[in-house]
């Protein structure tokens, strides 16, 4: 869903107030609240002139994924949003050289970047990324933008030119402006320009430039090899195998021979006194700042969100949307057989196996002015629901479709959306508002010795009660102290270090939030009476004996397999029947059903060593008894694959490394953060603005 840039919301006074609450509040019994926190994701982006090139040029897949394509910029796009920002000199995110870097351009790459990594990560829709992913998109986003102009000014250097013709025979070649007949059509060409809000120019431009770039950068890294002493080495270091025997010795297996005497049990009691002592229990009052509680805070005027709604009509505003599978055929008999088949009963998963020669698309949700096939977008809007149609002839080839959802036409009012459209701007301004804040909380905490002073418009949460060290109530319930995991065991830390009666001061919590405490009570644990807890002190003694036997009989066998084998060491014994042996692994293969430390001692010793290690629950001897080379399995395919990566890593720092000294010759300059800021904001989705 796109948004307004902050510049348009915040372009008349007033626009974003305070709400007034009640001046002081008095702290409620543990009135908390917590949230979830977003997954993380790795993002590695593409230019998006080759990204195209690749798609319509190169591949006749690419003529169905430019379905995908094109709707990223349909979905997405800016339109004009940025066109009246001001003067050409404050309408650049940044200058490189004589070129800039404008708020569209920037726009432009970052919407495609975020369509194409949800895509890679199994997403319907970049508005489930996370917040921070979206930032980081925006960060390398920008970076492979300055590459690109650094490129183009390295090739302008160079003295090369790109001619007419050869700009025109790469536009020629792009399927997408061709006609039915499979050739060159200007009508087609302008209509797709126009669908997608490019103009005739820019699209020009950017082909000139990649064709540029291909030419200086071509090549460059297609002769880097990876070295096969280091690979063969990592892979001999990855692959190779390790055999070893092995057994479990468990604490409660431990052999206690006699009951124990008081006198031990009174020792045991007075040595483990922690044991036995009730739980210490702190009273304490709170206040707490998050996004999400300063955000309720945060009253937006009617115009503004009217203005939001207008901006966002099109999401409101919904005409007949399908959802849609598309295959495309170059051959026509192909599509025919692809629609019997898929007639038959096959599954979409399935047809795509059977025509893996198909270019196959799912369309969710789309509007017909969506799809920039006008035939198939005409087919599929008249086709009825739930029917296999085609094989029908397009300027993209034969296609054949179901049509496996349709979703009426509906309006949502401004009432409607205006519970929506208002928490999306508070969730966007949360963050900046928390952190202008900051200093009123602080001065509040500093002129209230009980936390009762604070006052409510700053959007900080009280709470008060009483818990352990474990965040645990009197009554075995987690305190809802507010925030969330990681706040509440910061705030639960802070309480159990804070001495009681101290001062309180605002301490910055994970996440921007911000909290302060007040220890008012502390009740510190007992020790129980050693006649109350007899049982339990004989429980305890039991299974510290049995550890203890458990780790000298241990420790025999251990001594023992040091001056020969641990088979040898456990002939005749009664673990003898546990003894793992000859288990094999390899770092790339290794035995999921040890623990961690069992599995690196085994690597680290030497062949015919005998190592101890300790779990929670056990103890464990590891015999080395030989290495063996890599399987012929894993040395081809880990091979292959060890050689490619480290050959792509190579490859990858040329253009790195090449960049830098570009940057060094021209370094980008002109840098307007607040321009950056606002694109981003922009095309941050509203599920993951001021979270966490």
């Amino acid at each position: 869903m796109n948004r307004p840039s902050r510049r348009r919301m915040r372009g008349h006074v007033g626009l974003l107030l305070v709400k007034p609450f009640p001046r002081h509040y008095g702290a409620a019994s543990f009135a908390g609240r917590t949230c979830p926190h977003p997954p993380v994701i790795r993002i590695c982006p593409d230019p998006m002139i080759t990204t195209l090139r690749h798609l319509f040029v190169d591949s006749w897949a690419g003529r169905a994924a430019a379905l995908l394509i094109f709707l990223a910029f349909i979905g997405w796009g800016v339109g004009d949003v940025y066109s009246n920002m001001g003067t050409a000199s404050s309408n650049e995110v940044v200058r490189v050289g004589d070129r800039s870097i404008t708020p569209d351009d920037f726009s432009r790459a970052l919407s495609t970047q975020l369509s194409a990594v949800a895509k890679q990560i199994g997403l319907a829709d970049p508005s489930q990324l996370p917040k921070s992913e979206v930032e980081q998109a925006a960060r390398q986003t920008l970076q492979n933008l300055v590459i690109q102009n650094e490129t183009q000014l390295a090739a302008s250097r160079s003295g090369m030119t790109v001619p007419d013709d050869l700009v025109r025979q790469e536009i020629f070649a792009i399927p997408a402006f061709h006609n039915a007949a499979g050739v060159f059509d200007r009508s087609v060409f302008n209509e797709r320009l126009a669908r997608i809000g490019l103009s005739e120019g820019k699209l020009l431009q950017a082909i000139r430039e990649d064709i540029a770039s291909r030419g200086l950068l071509q090549g460059m890294g297609q002769s880097v090899q990876a070295p096969a002493p280091l690979t063969q080495r990592m892979l001999s270091f990855d692959a190779s195998q390790r055999v070893f025997d092995l057994i479990q010795i468990p604490f409660a297996g431990g052999v206690v021979t006699a009951a124990p005497t008081d006198e031990q049990l009174h020792r045991f009691y007075d040595n483990h006194p922690q044991i036995f002592r009730t739980t210490e229990y702190r009273h304490a009052k709170m206040v707490v700042m998050t996004p999400e509680s300063v955000a309720k805070t945060i009253e937006v005027p009617d115009d503004v969100l009217h203005r939001l709604y207008d901006f966002q009509a099109r999401t409101y505003d919904m005409p007949e949307t399908r959802t849609i599978q598309v295959l495309t055929f170059t051959d026509q008999a192909k599509a025919a057989d692809a629609a019997t088949a898929w007639k038959g009963g096959a599954s979409w998963d399935d047809i795509q196996k059977k025509f893996p020669e198909a270019a196959a698309v799912s369309l969710p949700g789309v509007r017909q002015s969506d799809i920039p096939n006008p035939e198939l977008a005409k087919m599929a809007f008249a086709a009825p629901a739930d029917r296999i149609s085609g094989p029908e002839k397009t300027g993209m080839g034969w296609v054949v479709f179901n049509i496996s959802a349709v979703t009426a036409p509906h309006k949502t009012s401004f009432d409607q959306a205006k519970a929506e459209l208002k928490t999306q701007v508070q969730k966007q301004e949360a963050g900046e508002a928390l952190q202008a804040r900051q200093k009123q909380f602080q001065d509040a905490v500093a002129g209230s010795s009980t936390l009762e002073q604070i006052p409510g418009d700053l959007g900080a949460v009280p709470a008060a009660g009483t818990l352990d060290s474990n965040g645990m109530t009197q009554d075995g319930l987690p305190a809802p102290i507010p925030g969330d995991a990681a706040l509440r065991q910061a705030i639960i830390h802070q309480i159990f270090t804070q001495a009681k009666g101290a001062q309180p001061t605002v301490i910055n919590g994970p996440n921007g939030t911000a909290f302060s405490v007040l220890v008012d009570e502390v009740h510190p644990g007992t020790l129980k009476p050693f006649d109350n807890v007899r049982d339990q002190v004989v429980q305890e003694w039991t299974t510290e004996q049995k550890r203890r036997a458990a780790n000298l009989r241990t420790t025999a066998l251990f001594s023992s397999a040091k001056a020969g084998s641990l088979r040898k060491a456990l002939e005749g014994q009664p673990e003898a029947a546990a003894l793992r042996q000859d288990v094999t692994v390899s770092r790339v293969h290794p035995d999921q059903s040890l623990p961690q430390n069992v599995l690196q001692g085994a690597f680290g010793l030497k062949p015919g060593t005998t190592g101890m290690y300790e779990t929670p629950d056990a103890f464990w001897l590891v015999n080395v008894t030989a290495d063996k080379p890599a399987t012929a399995e894993d040395m081809k395919t880990l091979g292959s694959q060890l050689s490619g990566e480290y050959v792509q890593s190579m490859r990858s720092d040329i253009p790195v490394a090449l960049n830098a000294a570009m940057e060094r010759a021209v370094p980008p300059s002109h840098i307007n953060m607040a321009l950056y800021n606002q694109v981003v904001n922009a095309a941050m989705p509203p599920a993951t603005n001021g979270g966490h």
